[in-house]
């Protein structure tokens, strides 16, 4: 099942640049895994930088997290907070929701039929 979260990053004093670097190099490796929706990024203010990551499915997260490529700007990315807030909406399996752990992950609930994937979804449709 599809599953999305939103993820605060609250940045360090003097880490602003290393961090929005790393996160261009994490936002390259999610085009490699076709179940990874969505990312979004936005910084409200120079401390804080927020996320919306949309995941088709369980291994897309999984492949996505495990992506060799990704693993050290991710490791920079946590360095470089004084605080990461992760929500989850969706059901994800037993190994997201431990990967998930290790982010501090809270579930929340979505209204009925208010979180579809749309199975048909065509980057390249003009419709």
């Amino acid at each position: 099942m599809a599953f999305m979260l939103k993820i605060q990053w609250d940045i360090k004093s003097g880490k602003e640049a290393e961090f929005k670097a790393n996160q261009e190099k994490l936002c390259k490796v999610m085009l490699e895994h076709p179940g990874v929706i969505c990312y979004h990024v936005d910084y409200p203010s120079a401390k804080v930088s927020l996320w919306v990551e949309i995941y088709a499915t369980n291994e897309a997260f999984a492949a996505h997290l495990a992506n060799e490529k990704g693993k050290e700007p991710l490791a920079a990315l946590i360095g470089a907070c004084d605080k990461i807030t992760c929500q989850c909406w969706g059901d994800p399996n037993a190994g997201s929701r431990e990967i998930l752990k290790g982010f501090g992950a809270t579930y929340h609930q979505t209204g009925a039929n208010a979180f579809v994937l749309n199975a048909k979804a065509d980057k390249d449709s003009l419709v």
